[in-house]
């Protein structure tokens, strides 16, 4: 891929903090109990207090809208300079309009090519790389990439809800980050060295699925009363499985760029539970290198990347050259993705 500089990048949370001890009280699990298999303490829902509505200025476009805002500040460009906007979500506010129609609306970027894509955990990965190809034919401007998830309002409570559907609602919440970025280098930017994808790379069964309201399965009294359209998680095959595939897609980048772990300032993997540097490290991660938030935000699915390397940028951790290595995996599809970031 063509050297890609990033020039911006933001971020954007519900208002909404929701407690390990809330959680308790919709879920019956004890809120040690919580916290000792996730590491998390608190998240962030859109869902509001008292129904699964979220409140005005909460949806997943609004937050989309919200981070991508945040991100043209943070470069210095407008939304003038827009050339592309492409949106990842598995949960937008409806299968159509599409979300790049509405982020787009709400941006005020009409009549500019907008694209939307379907995927979880390896979205803003397969966004970015789709951006390359789009950066040489937009006249110089840039491109605009944000994911944006908010599970919360799928979420029920209740003794007939399956097991695996509790555990989401105590793993997953809701977030937005976005990343302008342009086929430009000034050097004193961070730039995108390599892109490593593997995309549908394992015939196995999904480890999670989320069928939803869609034609392949239509909704009928006997799949509401299952609760078949919650979907299923394969908690223990997922974390098995995925851990390998990501740690695999940050050394496979490693290699082909030629360095080694003493080379990389920190590792950004895909927030999925607070035991990720014990499980990273057990493939040849240093656990030391592997910065995590998931006990403040929880396990934003695809925008968990993109919020983290936010709360990088803007704090005190970060040095000219220093050199990121994000890498995510998908256990919908088994697939992996791996990318590099010189600061």
């Amino acid at each position: 891929m063509p050297l890609m500089t990033i020039l911006g990048i933001g971020s954007s949370l519900p208002d909404r903090v929701v407690s390990n001890a809330e959680l308790e009280q919709l879920t019956g699990f004890p809120a040690a109990r919580i916290s000792g298999m996730f590491e998390i303490e608190e998240r962030r829902w859109s869902r509001g207090a008292e129904h699964a509505d979220p409140p005005s200025g909460q949806r997943c476009s609004d937050l989309a809208i919200s981070a991508s805002l945040a991100a043209l500040r943070d470069s210095g460009a407008s939304t003038t300079d827009v050339g592309a906007i492409i949106t990842v979500s598995t949960t937008p506010d409806f299968l159509n309009p599409p979300m790049d129609c509405l982020v787009a609306r709400g941006l005020g970027l009409l009549g500019v090519p907008a694209f939307s894509l379907q995927a979880p955990c390896t979205g803003a990965f397969r966004a970015v790389e789709l951006a390359s190809a789009l950066s040489s034919r937009i006249d110089g401007r840039v491109v605009l990439v944000v994911a944006a998830e908010t599970p919360s309002p799928f979420f029920r409570f209740g003794k007939d809800i399956p097991t695996d559907h509790v555990l989401n609602s105590l793993l997953y919440a809701d977030g937005a980050g976005a990343l302008v970025i342009a086929q430009t280098s000034d050097g004193k930017r961070p730039s995108i060295e390599m892109l490593d994808l593997y995309l549908n790379s394992d015939a196995a069964a999904p480890g999670i699925t989320f069928p939803g309201m869609l034609s392949a399965l239509p909704p009928g009294t006997e799949r509401y009363a299952a609760a078949d359209y919650l979907g299923h998680h394969d908690f223990r095959r997922v974390l098995r499985r995925g851990s390998k595939l990501a740690a695999g897609a940050a050394l496979r980048l490693m290699e082909k760029l030629g360095v080694g772990a003493g080379d990389v300032r920190f590792f950004l993997t895909h927030q999925a539970t607070g035991n990720i540097r014990r499980i990273a490290s057990s493939y040849g991660l240093p656990a030391e290198k592997i910065p995590i938030n998931i006990q403040r935000v929880g396990n934003t699915i695809g925008a968990s990347v993109l919020i983290l390397l936010d709360e990088l940028a803007h704090g005190e951790s970060l040095k000219r050259g220093d050199l990121l290595v994000l890498h995510t995996a998908e256990s919908s599809t088994w697939s992996s993705a791996a990318m590099a970031i010189r600061w």
